[in-house]
Protein backbone atom coordinates (compact mmCIF):
# COMPACT_ATOMS: atom_id res chain seq x y z
CA UNK A 1 0.00 0.00 0.00
CA UNK A 2 1.59 3.23 -0.71
CA UNK A 3 1.15 6.57 1.24
CA UNK A 4 3.91 9.01 1.39
CA UNK A 5 3.31 11.41 -0.92
CA UNK A 6 -0.87 11.32 -1.23
CA UNK A 7 -1.11 14.31 1.11
CA UNK A 8 0.19 16.32 -1.95
CA UNK A 9 -1.42 14.97 -4.68
CA UNK A 10 -5.40 15.90 -6.25
CA UNK A 11 -8.11 13.71 -5.31
CA UNK A 12 -7.44 11.09 -8.12
CA UNK A 13 -4.89 9.94 -5.89
CA UNK A 14 -7.49 7.47 -4.24
CA UNK A 15 -7.82 5.50 -7.21
CA UNK A 16 -3.81 5.56 -7.43
CA UNK A 17 -3.90 4.37 -3.71
CA UNK A 18 -5.74 0.94 -4.88
CA UNK A 19 -3.98 0.11 -8.05
CA UNK A 20 -0.15 0.56 -6.33
CA UNK A 21 3.51 2.18 -6.64
CA UNK A 22 3.71 1.57 -10.03
CA UNK A 23 0.77 3.62 -11.36
CA UNK A 24 1.64 6.13 -8.33
CA UNK A 25 4.59 7.00 -10.11
CA UNK A 26 3.00 6.38 -13.74
CA UNK A 27 0.31 9.65 -12.01
CA UNK A 28 3.46 11.21 -10.65
CA UNK A 29 5.55 11.48 -13.87
CA UNK A 30 2.81 13.38 -15.51
CA UNK A 31 2.82 16.02 -12.79
CA UNK A 32 4.58 19.66 -14.05
CA UNK A 33 7.94 20.79 -12.88
CA UNK A 34 7.49 24.20 -11.57
CA UNK A 35 10.77 26.64 -11.09
CA UNK A 36 14.25 27.32 -12.85
CA UNK A 37 16.66 24.50 -12.80
CA UNK A 38 18.67 25.08 -9.53
CA UNK A 39 22.38 26.45 -9.47
CA UNK A 40 25.01 23.87 -8.99
CA UNK A 41 24.30 21.67 -12.53
CA UNK A 42 26.72 22.23 -15.02
CA UNK A 43 25.75 20.58 -18.39
CA UNK A 44 27.32 20.47 -22.10
CA UNK A 45 31.29 19.50 -22.58
CA UNK A 46 32.30 19.40 -18.87
CA UNK A 47 29.98 15.87 -18.79
CA UNK A 48 32.08 14.59 -21.70
CA UNK A 49 34.53 13.48 -18.67
CA UNK A 50 31.83 11.45 -17.11
CA UNK A 51 30.18 9.81 -19.43
CA UNK A 52 34.16 8.41 -20.63
CA UNK A 53 34.59 7.80 -16.73
CA UNK A 54 31.11 5.75 -16.25
CA UNK A 55 31.77 3.69 -19.92
CA UNK A 56 34.59 1.94 -18.14
CA UNK A 57 33.66 1.95 -14.61
CA UNK A 58 30.59 0.18 -16.10
CA UNK A 59 31.55 -1.29 -18.94
CA UNK A 60 34.74 -3.48 -17.18
CA UNK A 61 32.58 -5.21 -14.43
CA UNK A 62 29.55 -5.92 -16.71
CA UNK A 63 31.87 -7.40 -19.80
CA UNK A 64 33.59 -9.25 -16.89
CA UNK A 65 30.39 -10.66 -15.86
CA UNK A 66 29.26 -11.80 -19.14
CA UNK A 67 32.65 -13.41 -19.44
CA UNK A 68 31.87 -14.62 -16.09
CA UNK A 69 28.96 -16.57 -17.31
CA UNK A 70 30.83 -18.50 -20.30
CA UNK A 71 33.40 -18.91 -17.70
CA UNK A 72 31.79 -21.11 -15.12
CA UNK A 73 30.01 -22.88 -17.81
CA UNK A 74 33.05 -24.71 -18.28
CA UNK A 75 34.92 -24.45 -15.55
CA UNK A 76 33.88 -26.08 -12.18
CA UNK A 77 33.82 -23.55 -9.47
CA UNK A 78 36.34 -23.60 -6.63
CA UNK A 79 36.00 -22.49 -2.74
CA UNK A 80 38.53 -19.89 -3.31
CA UNK A 81 36.42 -18.17 -6.12
CA UNK A 82 33.36 -18.67 -3.44
CA UNK A 83 35.55 -16.58 -0.73
CA UNK A 84 36.88 -14.39 -2.98
CA UNK A 85 33.02 -13.20 -4.33
CA UNK A 86 31.70 -12.99 -0.73
CA UNK A 87 34.73 -11.33 0.74
CA UNK A 88 35.19 -8.94 -1.96
CA UNK A 89 31.11 -8.06 -2.09
CA UNK A 90 31.51 -7.51 1.76
CA UNK A 91 34.01 -4.95 1.78
CA UNK A 92 32.75 -2.65 -1.34
CA UNK A 93 29.46 -3.01 0.46
CA UNK A 94 30.85 -2.02 3.54
CA UNK A 95 33.14 0.69 1.71
CA UNK A 96 30.42 2.23 0.16
CA UNK A 97 27.42 1.96 2.59
CA UNK A 98 29.72 2.79 6.09
CA UNK A 99 32.33 4.64 3.88
CA UNK A 100 31.09 7.11 0.84
CA UNK A 101 27.66 7.37 2.22
CA UNK A 102 27.33 7.80 6.17
CA UNK A 103 30.60 8.62 6.91
CA UNK A 104 32.07 10.45 4.27
CA UNK A 105 28.74 12.26 2.85
CA UNK A 106 26.55 12.45 5.67
CA UNK A 107 29.09 12.51 8.79
CA UNK A 108 27.41 9.66 10.70
CA UNK A 109 29.97 9.21 12.88
CA UNK A 110 33.73 10.27 13.72
CA UNK A 111 36.66 7.77 13.75
CA UNK A 112 40.31 7.73 12.89
CA UNK A 113 42.24 9.03 10.28
CA UNK A 114 43.70 5.63 9.60
CA UNK A 115 40.58 4.09 8.91
CA UNK A 116 38.85 6.79 7.21
CA UNK A 117 41.47 5.90 4.54
CA UNK A 118 40.55 2.49 4.94
CA UNK A 119 36.79 2.75 4.58
CA UNK A 120 37.10 5.15 1.55
CA UNK A 121 39.75 2.89 -0.63
CA UNK A 122 37.04 -0.18 0.27
CA UNK A 123 34.23 2.40 -1.78
CA UNK A 124 36.81 3.28 -4.30
CA UNK A 125 36.92 -0.21 -5.07
CA UNK A 126 33.38 -0.63 -5.98
CA UNK A 127 34.01 0.67 -9.79
CA UNK A 128 31.55 4.11 -9.14
CA UNK A 129 32.34 7.63 -9.41
CA UNK A 130 35.87 9.33 -6.89
CA UNK A 131 34.92 9.92 -3.57
CA UNK A 132 34.30 13.30 -4.23
CA UNK A 133 31.95 13.39 -7.13
CA UNK A 134 29.73 10.58 -5.13
CA UNK A 135 29.79 12.55 -2.46
CA UNK A 136 28.55 16.13 -4.04
CA UNK A 137 26.23 13.79 -6.42
CA UNK A 138 24.68 12.49 -2.73
CA UNK A 139 24.41 15.52 -1.33
CA UNK A 140 22.72 17.48 -4.90
CA UNK A 141 20.17 14.33 -4.60
CA UNK A 142 18.83 15.07 -0.94
CA UNK A 143 18.89 18.99 -1.61
CA UNK A 144 16.30 18.06 -4.78
CA UNK A 145 15.15 14.69 -3.55
CA UNK A 146 12.06 13.65 -6.72
CA UNK A 147 12.21 17.46 -8.06
CA UNK A 148 13.69 19.31 -10.16
CA UNK A 149 17.74 19.53 -9.80
CA UNK A 150 17.90 15.82 -8.48
CA UNK A 151 20.11 13.96 -10.64
CA UNK A 152 18.94 10.48 -10.41
CA UNK A 153 15.38 10.38 -9.84
CA UNK A 154 12.44 8.27 -11.91
CA UNK A 155 10.41 11.41 -12.42
CA UNK A 156 12.58 14.05 -13.04
CA UNK A 157 15.91 14.29 -15.64
CA UNK A 158 18.52 16.34 -15.60
CA UNK A 159 17.37 19.30 -17.19
CA UNK A 160 13.67 19.47 -15.02
CA UNK A 161 12.04 17.63 -17.73
CA UNK A 162 9.29 14.59 -16.33
CA UNK A 163 10.11 11.28 -17.18
CA UNK A 164 7.41 7.94 -17.95
CA UNK A 165 7.83 5.85 -15.89
CA UNK A 166 9.90 3.24 -17.48
CA UNK A 167 11.83 5.50 -18.89
CA UNK A 168 12.40 7.74 -15.70
CA UNK A 169 13.45 3.95 -13.74
CA UNK A 170 16.11 3.42 -16.36
CA UNK A 171 17.44 7.55 -16.01
CA UNK A 172 17.56 6.97 -12.26
CA UNK A 173 18.82 3.54 -12.48
CA UNK A 174 21.63 4.16 -15.04
CA UNK A 175 21.29 6.80 -17.49
CA UNK A 176 21.76 9.56 -15.12
CA UNK A 177 25.36 8.75 -15.42
CA UNK A 178 25.43 9.17 -19.04
CA UNK A 179 23.42 12.51 -19.23
CA UNK A 180 25.18 16.15 -20.38
CA UNK A 181 24.82 17.50 -16.44
CA UNK A 182 27.21 16.99 -13.92
CA UNK A 183 26.83 18.60 -9.91
CA UNK A 184 29.12 21.78 -9.43
CA UNK A 185 31.52 21.16 -6.90
CA UNK A 186 31.69 24.90 -6.04
CA UNK A 187 28.05 24.43 -4.70
CA UNK A 188 27.80 21.15 -3.53
CA UNK A 189 31.59 20.54 -2.27
CA UNK A 190 33.45 23.77 -1.61
CA UNK A 191 34.28 22.10 2.04
CA UNK A 192 35.49 19.29 0.12
CA UNK A 193 38.76 20.98 -1.04
CA UNK A 194 39.82 20.86 2.15
CA UNK A 195 40.07 17.31 3.15
CA UNK A 196 42.92 15.74 2.36
CA UNK A 197 41.26 11.51 2.81
CA UNK A 198 38.84 12.44 -0.42
CA UNK A 199 40.97 14.63 -2.30
CA UNK A 200 43.51 11.91 -2.10
CA UNK A 201 40.95 9.23 -3.20
CA UNK A 202 40.04 11.50 -5.55
CA UNK A 203 43.43 11.93 -7.28
CA UNK A 204 43.95 8.15 -7.24
CA UNK A 205 40.86 6.58 -7.97
CA UNK A 206 41.42 5.13 -10.87
CA UNK A 207 43.52 2.79 -8.86
CA UNK A 208 41.25 1.45 -6.65
CA UNK A 209 38.91 -0.34 -9.48
CA UNK A 210 42.31 -1.66 -10.52
CA UNK A 211 43.14 -3.05 -7.22
CA UNK A 212 39.47 -4.19 -6.67
CA UNK A 213 40.21 -7.16 -9.69
CA UNK A 214 43.67 -7.69 -8.99
CA UNK A 215 43.70 -8.65 -5.44
CA UNK A 216 41.48 -11.78 -6.52
CA UNK A 217 43.43 -12.64 -8.63
CA UNK A 218 46.85 -13.02 -7.20
CA UNK A 219 44.68 -15.06 -4.45
CA UNK A 220 43.59 -17.49 -7.12
CA UNK A 221 46.47 -17.62 -8.34
CA UNK A 222 48.30 -18.59 -5.05
CA UNK A 223 45.66 -20.79 -4.19
CA UNK A 224 45.14 -22.76 -7.77
CA UNK A 225 47.08 -21.27 -10.67
CA UNK A 226 46.39 -19.29 -13.36
CA UNK A 227 42.50 -21.00 -13.91
CA UNK A 228 41.76 -19.98 -10.53
CA UNK A 229 43.42 -16.87 -10.57
CA UNK A 230 41.01 -16.08 -13.75
CA UNK A 231 37.73 -17.28 -12.01
CA UNK A 232 38.59 -14.71 -9.18
CA UNK A 233 38.78 -12.33 -11.82
CA UNK A 234 35.63 -13.15 -13.24
CA UNK A 235 33.84 -13.49 -10.10
CA UNK A 236 35.14 -9.94 -8.82
CA UNK A 237 33.52 -8.49 -11.97
CA UNK A 238 30.22 -10.47 -11.36
CA UNK A 239 30.28 -8.96 -7.70
CA UNK A 240 30.76 -5.82 -8.80
CA UNK A 241 27.98 -5.85 -11.10
CA UNK A 242 25.59 -7.25 -8.33
CA UNK A 243 26.62 -4.26 -5.91
CA UNK A 244 26.68 -1.69 -8.80
CA UNK A 245 23.36 -2.46 -9.66
CA UNK A 246 22.06 -3.00 -6.34
CA UNK A 247 23.01 0.68 -5.02
CA UNK A 248 21.38 2.14 -8.66
CA UNK A 249 18.46 0.42 -8.02
CA UNK A 250 18.16 2.21 -4.45
CA UNK A 251 18.21 5.44 -6.79
CA UNK A 252 14.89 3.70 -9.05
CA UNK A 253 13.03 1.29 -7.53
CA UNK A 254 13.80 2.37 -4.02
CA UNK A 255 12.39 5.50 -5.34
CA UNK A 256 8.96 3.71 -6.65
CA UNK A 257 8.41 0.10 -4.82
CA UNK A 258 8.28 -0.35 -1.07
CA UNK A 259 6.71 0.85 2.13
CA UNK A 260 6.43 4.35 3.98
CA UNK A 261 7.37 5.03 7.33
CA UNK A 262 7.35 8.46 7.37
CA UNK A 263 5.18 10.49 4.83
CA UNK A 264 7.86 12.37 2.98
CA UNK A 265 7.80 15.10 0.50
CA UNK A 266 9.74 12.89 -2.20
CA UNK A 267 8.75 9.05 -2.90
CA UNK A 268 11.41 7.62 -1.28
CA UNK A 269 10.68 3.73 -0.19
CA UNK A 270 11.94 1.19 2.09
CA UNK A 271 12.64 -1.87 0.21
CA UNK A 272 13.54 -5.12 2.34
CA UNK A 273 15.41 -6.76 -0.79
CA UNK A 274 17.47 -3.65 -1.37
CA UNK A 275 18.37 -3.51 2.08
CA UNK A 276 19.53 -7.05 2.37
CA UNK A 277 21.44 -6.19 -1.00
CA UNK A 278 23.31 -3.06 -0.06
CA UNK A 279 23.28 -3.66 4.08
CA UNK A 280 20.67 -1.87 5.04
CA UNK A 281 20.78 1.48 2.70
CA UNK A 282 17.75 0.27 1.02
CA UNK A 283 15.45 1.78 4.02
CA UNK A 284 15.55 4.52 1.80
CA UNK A 285 12.15 6.71 3.33
CA UNK A 286 13.74 6.16 6.64
CA UNK A 287 16.97 7.60 5.43
CA UNK A 288 15.47 10.84 3.54
CA UNK A 289 13.87 11.32 6.87
CA UNK A 290 16.74 11.02 9.12
CA UNK A 291 19.92 11.83 6.50
CA UNK A 292 22.46 11.83 9.45
CA UNK A 293 21.72 8.93 11.30
CA UNK A 294 23.95 6.23 11.51
CA UNK A 295 20.80 3.85 11.25
CA UNK A 296 18.53 3.05 8.66
CA UNK A 297 16.51 0.33 9.69
CA UNK A 298 14.83 2.11 12.49
CA UNK A 299 12.79 -0.75 13.42
CA UNK A 300 13.49 -4.12 15.03
CA UNK A 301 12.42 -5.74 12.02
CA UNK A 302 14.61 -3.36 9.69
CA UNK A 303 17.83 -5.28 9.90
CA UNK A 304 20.63 -2.43 8.87
CA UNK A 305 23.69 -4.91 8.82
CA UNK A 306 26.03 -1.52 8.29
CA UNK A 307 24.75 0.66 11.42
CA UNK A 308 25.04 -2.65 13.57
CA UNK A 309 28.80 -2.91 11.79
CA UNK A 310 28.82 0.82 12.92
CA UNK A 311 27.93 0.08 16.66
CA UNK A 312 30.05 -2.63 16.73
CA UNK A 313 32.92 -0.56 15.85
CA UNK A 314 32.13 1.90 18.93
CA UNK A 315 32.92 -0.53 20.72
CA UNK A 316 36.36 -0.88 19.97
CA UNK A 317 36.96 2.87 19.76
CA UNK A 318 36.66 3.28 16.47
CA UNK A 319 33.45 4.96 15.92
CA UNK A 320 32.26 7.90 18.04
CA UNK A 321 29.67 10.40 18.07
CA UNK A 322 27.42 8.40 16.66
CA UNK A 323 24.20 10.46 15.32
CA UNK A 324 20.87 8.53 16.14
CA UNK A 325 17.90 9.23 14.38
CA UNK A 326 14.71 10.70 16.83
CA UNK A 327 17.08 12.10 19.13
CA UNK A 328 18.58 8.93 19.93
CA UNK A 329 21.62 9.17 21.45
CA UNK A 330 24.44 7.29 22.95
CA UNK A 331 25.12 3.65 22.40
CA UNK A 332 21.54 2.42 22.26
CA UNK A 333 19.72 1.57 18.98
CA UNK A 334 16.89 3.37 18.30
CA UNK A 335 13.67 2.06 17.78
CA UNK A 336 10.82 4.49 16.99
CA UNK A 337 7.36 5.06 18.46
CA UNK A 338 4.53 4.91 16.97
CA UNK A 339 3.88 8.49 17.03
CA UNK A 340 7.30 9.06 15.65
CA UNK A 341 5.87 6.75 13.05
CA UNK A 342 2.80 8.44 12.40
CA UNK A 343 4.32 12.15 12.05
CA UNK A 344 4.37 14.43 9.41
CA UNK A 345 7.96 15.82 8.81
CA UNK A 346 8.55 19.60 8.82
CA UNK A 347 10.49 19.68 5.57
CA UNK A 348 11.70 16.93 3.27
CA UNK A 349 14.76 16.03 4.06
Amino acid sequence: MVRGTLTQLPCESAELLRNGAFDLAIFRSALPVTGPRPRGIIDGRAALKKRIDNTFLIGIPLVGSVAAIVWFSTHPIHIVEIVTFILGYFVIGMGTGIGFHRYFSHKSFETAPWFAYLLGAAGSMSFQSSLLTWVVDHRRHHSHTDNCGDNHSPFVDGHCDHDSSLKGLFHAHVGWMFDDTITDVKIYGRDLARDPIIQFFHRTHYVWPIVSVAVPWLIGYAFGGLTDAWGCFFAACLRTCLFQNSVWAVNSFGHTFGYENYNMRNNSKNNVLLAALTFGDGYHNNHHRFPRSAFHGLLKRELDFNGIIIYCLSKVGLARNIIFADSYLGDKRPVLSPEALSQQPASGD
